[in-house]
């Protein structure tokens, strides 16, 4: 709207508001901030260069064999929010027509458009593939539109009305034309090889193309390669995706590109079908008779080039009874095992192409060395009777597990390490995830994406999935997985967002296993069956590493699996994964392959190319031998003769020295026939993709690691998860409740029967002693077992930089107390008053107060000793042996008096001495105790007692003071040696 120089800023302002209300009026609820754009078209068409240039994207044009998905955003202005644009692409042209109903859906369909992309090089096929298109999707969308009607009949006729608004309502042909039910473009591709066509030619192709996109309603343009004529197409393409204004202009020139949007054309500039003959033509609608002349000119070719290939194992003059039945059971196992991991309706997320930047992981010249004795425990040197200092002085003991290892991996590429000994692919993946534990980088470097491998850096670009990965016992794989939703997505999602970009995991059939179930199979259901979480949850993940993922599944689990892989890869992601000679079929899987064996290279370069090398070199895998089992036995060392180890040794060295010579002209090391077929040896994306996935999830800000949850928002994650682990362990409740309420109710039976009568001073000491000393005992067993049984999470968490120790710390102690309390009311109250102790509820509420302290100091001291040694057999030693020490030194076995210097040292932080004298002290002070002699009666007093047991050294509030600091000492240790001194996640506990 043009302004007038008098109009000021707020005048401006207040038209522009006006403007876009009546734009969102015009709209009437039909747009939303999300659309769809639909390309299909002829096979090689284009279509993904078109795409790529719409959202600028400076990547190289892949072939698609499927159903492939991205998106894009946009702003209209400054301080706006963005639309949201998903744009998928049918490739194979008319091949793949049955994939054609997944994009349209009742969901979608009031945002969708149709971009129809016809290859003008090839004029036999544009009809053929025009007309089978057209009417598929027409059908479709006609189905979808006819469903929404049922259930929002308004917003189905609306549809119907909104395509009408493109056509001015006195256009003359407004009751000639059958317009598509949904917005359609025509784009006309390759113009730069159609201008070089015959003029009468180009004429006859014009005028068709015209005639049918005026019919349809739809837009037509052409384009090609062309600067220029792509930003036009760019901006039709915008106009339907993020609602940029449509260009108004015109190009209807015979000589020149057509552009011609939608309701500017018509019949009579069109004119009549460009044929001498056309009265002989019979034809019952307009558009029959166009497609006569068209394809009189230009016959169609035959149908059988858009129909797939026949398989010739089904042709019947090769029919074997025997080898059909078998392959039919076969596809029939398969099919139907994949109709329900992969083909789910409800399940679109398996099919997706993370949409961020390639990246590149680079190895140069990396020479990585292990010391050996350094790996060995030092518990276990001990008992070997080797003092742990002495064994890293031995030289044989350093061991080079990865010698010269150079290569390139992409996106789009699956490198599969195949190598005989586990130790040395799991020292590769940790060098490259900076967790070289018990190694050092002799030389050589780990480069992501142009930079050296850092923690920082591999925590956001690598995920890394381990062989003994491991959840908490308690929690279901959903709850596991919302709860790393949490720590992991910035604070700005709300817990609706994060529960939105979990649906998928809730209704596959991991979401409510609990890992203790079945272990593998939860992994293999959240890393296989749910892909889409690998892009929800480290949301910036692009490279994935996978430690034998197949380790442990059945041939025909692992296959499927690795399929789920490379479907990963294939999205524009990184995958490497080590796998121990995997079947053939697996193999072929593989776009990479690394063979390494003693730490060198034996080859490395696409998998199918690794026969072919081989051959060259003098060793031909055998007919109907799968190549991964053949070729790791040739490069293994066999150490079971000297002589056998020299010859081996000796080959696999003259094959590391031979890849070397051949690979070092090539800038990724990688071997290839040619230089020239670089390009080609890694498979494109083919897969689908989740229809409904917001940028965030696939591009995060290059700063969202600064917008993650902070110190207080992880401490409640953590608190929350820490409860429900406990309370969901309910058996193991009951039995600690069930154990506390018979020890306390066999001492207090015990002392039941003396009825009102007073207890002795001996019997009353005793009592209060066994109160103090025995339930701690099994809180330390108790706590140590439930610490060793998390640690192993807890280290692994703390490897992947989930969460820093503070949060954790702060949740395990307070996520406990409750169960404390509660155990120590379970105990104390029965106790209490069967045994007849003082009525008084003072001193009963100080009776429980210290008994909690008492508890409180025991369960600290076993936190501090599980997270200082290395397993729960040593742990368990220490914290028997420590307790033991308290309660000797408690004062009631022999006098503090009478200790000697060094345990009248430890009674002073003994936990129990002084949980014994507060006790004592509630319930000696003011009680007289009778003592008969012969004839004589005389009454001693309760504190006359304390004194004469030394239990009288501090008054009551100082011996709480003391038990709460004993017990903030302990968490002060139990704090340190989680910080600093780290444990190994993948030890066996």
């Amino acid at each position: 709207m043009p302004f007038c120089r008098s109009d000021t800023l707020w005048d401006i302002a207040k038209t522009e508001v006006e403007r876009r209300e009546n734009q969102e009026g015009d709209r009437d609820g039909l747009e939303c901030w999300e659309r769809s754009i639909f390309f299909i078209g002829n096979k090689n068409g284009g279509k993904t260069t078109i795409i790529l240039r719409c959202l600028d994207r400076d990547e190289i044009p892949k072939p698609t064999l499927a159903l492939e998905y991205t998106f894009g955003r946009r702003a209209k202005g400054h301080n706006t929010p963005k639309d949201i644009a998903h744009f998928w692409e049918l490739g194979g042209g008319t091949l793949l027509l049955d994939l054609i109903p997944i994009p349209i859906t009742t969901a979608n369909i009031r945002t969708l458009a149709i971009v129809l992309v016809l290859d003008l090089s090839i004029p036999n096929a544009l009809l053929p593939a025009m007309e089978s298109l057209l009417q598929v999707t027409r059908k479709h969308v006609e189905k979808i539109i006819t469903k929404l009607g049922q259930t929002n009949p308004k917003a189905a006729n609306e549809i119907k009305q909104k395509i009408w608004n493109n056509l001015p309502k006195d256009h003359p042909d407004r009751e000639l034309i059958d317009p598509f039910p949904i917005p359609l473009v025509i784009i006309g591709s390759k113009y730069d090889l159609f201008y070089e066509f015959d003029s009468e030619v180009k004429r006859i192709i014009h005028k068709t193309l015209r005639f049918v996109s005026h019919y349809y309603g739809a837009s037509l343009v052409f384009t090609s390669k062309s600067e220029a004529l792509l930003l036009k197409t760019r901006a039709l393409i915008n106009h339907l995706a993020f609602g940029f204004d449509r260009s108004k202009s015109m190009s209807v020139d015979q000589n020149k590109p057509l552009f011609i949007p939608a309701g500017l054309d018509s019949f009579s500039q069109i004119g009549p079908p460009p044929d001498s003959d056309i009265g002989k033509l019979h034809a019952q609608t307009p558009m029959d008779l166009w497609k006569k002349v068209f394809e009189k000119k230009f016959p169609p070719k035959n149908i059988g080039v858009f129909k797939e290939v026949r398989d010739p194992a089904q042709d019947p003059q090769y029919a074997e009874y025997e080898v059909d039945a078998m392959r039919a059971q076969k596809n029939q196992v398969e099919v139907g095992l994949q109709d329900r991991i992969f083909c789910s309706e409800d399940d679109n997320s398996l099919y997706f192409t993370y949409s961020g930047k390639s990246n590149v992981l680079e190895v140069r010249d990396l020479n990585y060395q292990v010391d050996v004795a350094s790996q060995i425990p030092w518990y276990q040197k001990l008992s070997e009777l080797k003092m742990p200092w002495t064994c890293g002085t031995d030289p044989s003991s350093h061991v080079m597990a990865i010698q010269n290892l150079t290569f390139k991996v992409r996106s789009g590429q699956m490198l599969a390490l195949i190598e005989s000994s586990a130790c040395r692919k799991t020292s590769l993946f940790d060098v490259i995830t900076c967790r070289d534990h018990g190694g050092k980088i002799v030389s050589g470097q780990v480069i992501i994406n142009g930079k050296p491998s850092t923690h920082q850096l591999v925590k956001k670009c690598i995920a890394h999935v381990r062989q003994n990965d491991r959840l908490l016992p308690n929690l279901t794989v959903r709850e596991t997985l919302l709860f790393i939703a949490r720590l992991r997505l910035p604070k700005t999602f709300s817990e609706s967002e994060r529960e939105k970009r979990l649906n998928a995991t809730a209704s596959s059939p991991c979401g409510g296993l609990y890992p203790r179930q079945s272990l593998q199979e939860v992994i293999m259901w959240q890393m296989v069956t749910c892909p889409s979480l690998q892009q929800h949850l480290p949301c910036y993940t692009r490279i994935l590493i996978f430690d034998e993922p197949t380790s442990g599944l059945d041939s025909f689990t692992a296959h499927n699996l690795v399929i789920t892989l490379s479907r990963l890869a294939r999205g524009n992601r990184l995958v490497l994964l080590s796998v121990h000679q995997p079947r053939s079929d697996i193999f072929q899987l593989f776009d990479l392959v690394l063979l390494m064996t003693s730490g060198a290279t034996i080859y490395a370069g696409a998998a199918r190319e690794m026969v072919q090398y081989f051959k060259e070199n003098g060793y031909p895998c055998p007919t109907y031998s799968n190549p991964a089992d053949f070729y790791v036995d040739l490069t293994s060392v066999d150490r079971q003769t000297e002589e056998t180890e020299m010859v081996s040794q000796q080959r696999a060295s003259s094959l590391a020295d031979l890849f070397r010579e051949k690979v070092k002209h090539f800038d990724d090391f990688l071997w290839k026939r040619k230089p020239e077929e670089d390009e080609n040896m890694v498979s494109v994306s083919r897969d689908l993709s989740p229809p409904f996935v917001s940028e965030e999830l696939i591009n995060m800000n290059p700063h969202s690691t600064d917008q993650l949850p902070g110190w207080f928002q992880q401490f409640t994650i953590l608190l929350s998860r820490q409860f429900s682990n406990n309370v969901r362990d309910l058996s193991a409740l009951l039995i600690r409740g069930f154990e506390a309420l018979l020890m306390s109710l066999l001492i207090g039976f015990l002392y039941y029967g003396h009825g009102k009568k007073q207890l002795s001073i001996q019997d009353t000491s005793a009592l209060l002693y066994m109160i103090g000393a025995l339930i701690p005992f099994t809180v330390i067993f108790e706590e140590v077992t439930k610490c060793h049984s998390e640690r192993v999470v807890l280290y692994q968490d703390f490897e992947d930089g989930l969460y820093p120790v503070g949060p954790y710390f702060s949740a395990k102690v307070l996520g406990e107390l409750p169960e404390q309390c509660v155990l120590c009311i379970i105990y104390g109250i029965p106790i209490y008053w069967l045994a007849n102790l003082s009525p008084e509820l003072e001193h009963f509420f100080l009776n429980l107060l210290l008994l909690m302290l008492g508890i409180c100091c025991a369960r600290t001291m076993a936190l501090w000793i599980s997270a200082l040694l290395p397993t729960m057999q040593i742990s368990a030693f220490f914290g028997n042996m420590l307790y033991t020490i308290f309660v000797l030194s408690g004062g009631f076995l022999i006098s503090l008096q009478n200790l000697w210097t060094v345990p009248s040292w430890i009674s002073k932080v003994s936990f129990v001495r002084w949980c014994f004298e507060g006790l004592m002290q509630v319930q000696f002070a003011g009680v007289t105790y009778t003592m008969t002699s012969g004839n004589i009666t005389y009454p001693i007093s309760g504190k006359f007692v304390l004194q004469s047991m030394d239990l009288d050294s501090q008054p009551l509030y100082a011996i709480c003071l003391i038990l709460a600091n004993i017990s903030t000492g302990f968490l002060l240790l139990y704090y340190l040696s989680l910080r600093f001194i780290n444990q190994k996640s993948h030890q066996d506990w």
